[in-house]
This record gives C-alpha cells, structure tokens and sequence, in this order.
C-alpha cells in the first residue's frame, strides 16, 4: 500500500476494466435506477467504476459484472465520487453482501488477475 497519509483503502488494487450493470437501491432495496459503467480497478473488498452518474457518498449499489463465461452480483456501498471530466465521473465502491458462490467466483477471477499482472 501506499505511504501517502491520506490513503484509506485497505486494500491492494489490480487494474482492470470490465463492464458492468448497476442499480441504484434506495434504503428499502427499491431499484431507483440503473446504468452502465466500467471498472477502472478492483480489490478483494471493492472496485473504482467510472459512468456518467455522480453518486453521493452512502448509495447502495447493486452491481452485476461478466467474468469470462460468470455472471456476479454483489451489493456495494460508494464511499466517494468525483468528477473526472464534464462526463464521467469515478467512484469508490466497498462490497457490502455477496452470495457465497458469487463471492470465490470474483476471488478466482481476482487471483487470477494478480497472477497476470505480477508476471
């Protein structure tokens, strides 16, 4: 991680871009609206995705993402956002509740990542 004192991630980021659907929940698990974004990076506890839409800092988010031949779901929390250009905004999603399956789905798919990227 990095020495930077204002780092707050946990922990270590992979880049990777895949697309994916997202929902915007409410606090009733109500589907207020839906999208599509890119992932910029991932971790085991979160992801950085990049769409058109500013998120407060709180949203819940349901998020559907295409691992080669998997579908996963997994809700998420952002815990920021910013604006990147006048049309794309970035934002920091930490995983709040993944189904068992779903969950060492994405930690395959993520070591696999790894594995790439560090040789």
């Amino acid at each position: 991680m990095s020495d930077d004192l204002f780092e707050r991630r946990q922990a270590e980021r992979r880049y990777a871009l895949n697309f994916l659907d997202y929902e915007v929940l409410s606090e009733t698990s109500e589907v207020l609206g839906r999208g599509l974004a890119r992932t910029l990076n991932v971790s085991e506890t979160g992801l950085r995705l990049e769409t058109g839409q500013f998120f407060e800092p709180g949203q819940q988010l349901r998020i559907t993402i295409g691992l080669d031949n998997d579908l996963i779901q997994v809700n998420g929390r952002v815990v920021n956002s910013q604006p990147e250009t006048d049309d794309l905004c970035s934002s920091g999603v930490m995983f709040v509740e993944f189904n068992g399956a779903d969950h060492r789905t994405y930690l395959k798919h993520f070591e696999a990542l790894k594995r790439a990227l560090n040789q």
